[in-house]
């Protein structure tokens, strides 16, 4: 018996095609060649649902890989907030919290098996205050310039870990441009070099990760021992097609429908005046949906397998687009009130990506997912 919709009860809600997800865990799993899997589920998974990504990956490893013998997934996110969360959750699995701790919460990260990046030397110094640490992974910075230690810190750094006996569980880097093959391994040949430091020294962090979902594919050699699987664990891929699946469809109803004359306008500030008589839906989405003011008469949604354009601006929570040639066309159907409406996914033969989204407004996939508001509803299929 299939579920009921959605639209029963909500106005706007997001479905995560699950199959997809595990799908597209596996295929970067394999392209990692045995390499430990943190996804990355920072930023409310990508706009996917912190909570419910991650207990889906829990719940399908407990399921499957351990039976295999294969390593549990680790989880990474941005803050502290986002880790207890998690353990709020019920979930056990190793996290890993990338942006800053504030230096009160390190206690809670202890106490909640939470492990933290130490970037910088502020950092170590609140790490060695404590009777009880949590576990650590340090930055490098490699040459991004955003976060981590410089290789120029590295004789400092041994002796700070080496007088506070603070023992890193991990060490990591970012790559800042994967597509530019020379500056990338010069980033990897840094990276090696701060890494061999740290060893001639007798400091040998368990965990060794470099390659975010871009380095899984265009450097495998540097894959070392985990890997930070991000974008493409929602079906995204920067640059190249590759067999993935995007996990996330945004859907909306129709609200409202009516006649609008010729010449009449639409919207705030009048910025569309109609060339002809027109059919207009009202969708119950705007800006503080995530559905991005820029899209504002140029921006497009599936009703009935078909595109409907958006007309005047976007408001803050609704929309309008044109369904004049969708009441008028060959399949007879007209557009009312309660109407599946696609933001972003499939509907019958057309398909609205995230990707296509974003060059309509001049950004990426990531801000399109990320901006989606975290209070909509969302529905695993």
């Amino acid at each position: 018996m299939s579920k009921p919709s959605p639209s029963n009860w909500v106005r706007t809600w997001i479905e995560i095609d699950r199959r997809s997800l595990f799908f597209n865990f596996r295929y970067f799993q394999e392209c990692a060649k045995g390499a430990r899997v943190m996804a990355m589920i920072k930023s409310n998974a990508y706009g996917h649902g912190l909570a419910l990504i991650a207990k889906l990956l829990a719940k399908r490893q407990e399921t499957s890989d351990k039976r295999q013998g294969v390593s549990r997934v680790w989880f990474g996110v941005d803050s502290i907030t986002e880790a207890v969360r998690l353990r709020k959750e019920k979930i056990t699995n190793p996290i890993l919290v990338l942006g800053y701790t504030l230096p009160r919460r390190l206690k809670e990260a202890a106490q909640e098996n939470i492990t933290i990046t130490i970037s910088h030397f502020e950092g170590l110094r609140e790490l060695a205050k404590l009777k009880k640490r949590p576990r650590f992974h340090i930055k490098i910075d490699s040459g991004m310039h955003r976060q981590g230690f410089q290789l120029a810190d590295m004789p400092r750094l041994i002796g700070v870990l080496k007088k506070n006996r603070l023992v890193p569980e991990g060490i990591y880097s970012h790559l800042a441009m994967p597509q530019n093959a020379a500056f990338s391994q010069k980033q990897i040949g840094i990276f090696k070099k701060c890494l061999a430091l740290l060893r001639d020294n007798g400091i040998a962090p368990q965990y060794i990760h470099f390659n975010k979902t871009e380095g899984i594919v265009r450097f495998p050699q540097s894959c070392f021992n985990m890997v930070r699987l991000g974008i493409g664990l929602y079906g995204y891929y920067p640059g190249r097609k590759l067999p993935i699946r995007p996990v996330l469809a945004w859907k909306t109803i129709v609200a409202e429908v009516k006649d609008v004359k010729k010449r009449e306008c639409v919207s705030y500030d009048l910025t569309e005046r109609l060339r002809r008589d027109s059919v207009i839906a009202i969708l119950p989405i705007g800006y503080w949906h995530g559905f991005d003011r820029s899209l504002s008469s140029i921006g497009e949604v599936l009703i009935h397998g078909k595109r409907a354009k958006v007309l005047g601006r976007v408001t803050m929570d609704m929309t309008m687009v044109d369904v004049t040639d969708i009441n008028h066309g060959v399949s007879k159907m007209k557009v009312k009130i309660g109407d599946e409406v696609v933001l972003v996914g499939r509907q019958g033969r057309e398909y609205i990506s995230a990707d296509e989204v974003a060059d309509k407004i001049g950004t990426t996939a990531y801000e399109v997912l990320t901006r989606i508001n975290p209070l909509i509803y969302k529905v695993s299929v």
